[in-house]
């Protein structure tokens, strides 16, 4: 059941060479996720498989998917420490092409906008690029390095806080799912100057009776007396999937 690290480990991450250049910040961002996940990942290879990176990053997701099928996630983020241009929801399309390639596409009014190509036999590529959004969004909110974020991020996925097994709805039905919870700053030396993130928690939805693995995925700060959240950012599988 669980993800082979080997695996991730030697599949390259494949770019649409006509985007190539003036893409290349995104690019470096989504690259910065995969390998990070690669180092996370060492124990793994060692031979010292954990249950929460295997269920975070299955391999072979998309196997059963072929060239025109599509995935539709949604996305919505609130953050109080940035401008609100930057928040809101957002819509990405996920869709297999020949020749193996994951393609992601972020949906606009006018069309669809390139995010980045990755390799389908690695399996789905979503919880990188969720959690490379959130190291970016982090290190922007809080001042932190994306390195230092980044490192608390890999060292959760190999110590999660909890995996508990609870239900997911998806085309009207109750499907089995598991529960990974990251707790990547709490015990962290340097948690006081995260202030609100300190006690960040980051929550994946996985099931086998969703496509593509991944029901939802979400980070969020805790609830206010008075309400609300300093910070959430989530991404779902939308069900309006063609």
């Amino acid at each position: 059941m669980g993800g082979n690290a080997s695996t991730l480990a030697h599949r390259a991450l494949v770019l649409s060479g006509s985007w190539r250049g003036k893409n290349a910040r995104l690019r470096r961002r989504v690259v910065g996720i995969f390998m990070g996940a690669l180092l996370a990942a060492a124990p793994v290879v060692a031979g010292t498989a954990h249950e929460g990176y295997d269920l975070i990053f299955r391999t072979g997701t998309l196997a059963e998917f072929a060239p025109g099928d599509a995935l539709q996630y949604q996305s919505e983020t609130v953050n109080e420490a940035a401008p609100p241009e930057t928040q809101g929801a957002q819509a990405y399309d996920l869709r297999i092409e020949e020749g193996g390639t994951a393609r992601l596409m972020r949906v606009l009014e006018e069309g669809q906008q390139p995010v980045a190509g990755f390799d389908a036999g690695v399996g789905n590529p979503m919880a990188m690029f969720f959690l490379e959004r959130l190291v970016r969004d982090l290190a922007q909110a809080t001042g932190g390095s994306t390195f230092y974020i980044r490192n608390r991020i890999k060292e959760s996925l190999l110590a999660p806080e909890g995996i508990a097994s609870v239900q997911v709805s998806w085309a009207g039905q109750s499907h089995a799912a598991q529960e990974v919870v990251l707790a990547p700053f709490v015990g962290d030396e340097n948690a006081a100057r995260l202030g609100p993130f300190a006690a960040l928690r980051v929550v994946f939805d996985v099931s086998e009776g969703v496509p593509g693995w991944y029901h939802s995925m979400r980070a969020e700060t805790p609830e206010r007396e008075g309400g609300g959240r300093y910070f959430t950012s989530t991404l779902t599988l939308s069900e309006a999937a063609e």
